[in-house]
């Protein structure tokens, strides 16, 4: 059609009854002279059925949408509702939660690389701090928590926060060295597993104990975002705290490293006769040596 011709019949249509009200939907660059303004922009409205499961039906809708606009829309132009908003964060839901705890666990790895430097130990950490996002998944199930942004914070908090429960017990066990009595790698990594709990247990016990304070004021709360907070934090303390009192030792002893890491610091001393350097002796193990 002749665009001069289109736009005498538009105006027409726009000023009859059936036309009435309908200049609010379409931009115009010149409002003042019917005759010379054209078309800038447009829009139009249209109604769909309600959708009762937002996480479930909403980005179906979207998909569907976009799909027509792809096949039949014209170019430039795109669909909006305040309700698109919502369904746009389940449309990538998933890959972001994976994407973000993905990125969590190659951080923990460096980390905990950087402090261990022992590969094995790494790798068990970090499995200790997955097992704790898996039970903290499973928790969220079965304490009526719906899948949401709020609870993919606290799942990817998660993995930062359970990795301290973990981290200071392995660490722990490296650095411990087993007196001469323990022969066999079996002996060697039961004894170092027994003690990094006997050293380190206390204080990562009294670490999650204040954590469980802190938030224990959200418990009777009736806000979601504090029931939220609350129950995926109390996941996060008992899980990874269980992780590292419990799974964490019980591996180390089975499979773990039973070589010696000295740390400088603890286990040598100057000898002021000799002046060299001497590993230092531990009450224990004077008391074990002499046994023997």
């Amino acid at each position: 059609m002749n665009p001069d011709v289109f736009y005498i019949c538009l105006n027409e249509w726009l000023d009859s009854d059936s036309g009435e009200g309908q200049d609010d939907n379409i931009l115009f660059t010149d409002e003042k002279n019917k005759l010379k303004r054209r078309i800038k922009g447009f829009r139009f409205t249209q109604q769909m059925k309600q959708v009762r499961w937002t996480a479930y039906d909403g980005p179906k809708v979207l998909r569907d949408i976009r799909r027509i606009e792809k096949e039949t829309g014209l170019p430039g132009t795109y669909s909006y509702a305040q309700d698109f908003l919502d369904y746009e964060q389940y449309v990538t839901f998933l890959y972001e939660t994976i994407l973000s705890c993905g990125l969590s666990i190659v951080a923990v790895l460096f980390v905990i690389m950087f402090i261990t430097a022992s590969v094995p130990v790494t790798m068990l950490v970090a499995l200790s701090v997955l097992m704790v996002d898996l039970f903290l998944v499973a928790l969220i199930y079965y304490w009526n928590l719906t899948f949401n942004s709020l609870v993919v914070i606290n799942i990817v908090i998660a993995i930062g926060l359970s990795v301290d429960y973990s981290a200071h017990i392995a660490h722990s066990y490296l650095t411990i060295r087993p007196p001469a009595s323990c022969v066999t790698k079996a002996q060697k990594r039961h004894y170092k597993a027994r003690k990094a709990l006997s050293q380190m247990g206390s204080s990562v016990f009294h670490g999650g104990f204040s954590t469980f304070l802190a938030i224990v004021a959200l418990a009777p709360s009736k806000s979601y975002i504090f029931k939220v907070f609350f129950r995926s934090w109390f996941g996060i303390i008992v899980f990874g705290m269980a992780n590292g009192f419990m799974l964490l030792p019980v591996i180390l002893t089975i499979g773990g490293p039973a070589d010696n890491l000295i740390d400088e610091h603890v286990y040598v001393a100057e000898d002021p006769k000799s002046k060299r350097r001497q590993p230092k002796v531990t009450a224990e193990e004077r008391t074990l040596n002499k046994k023997n």
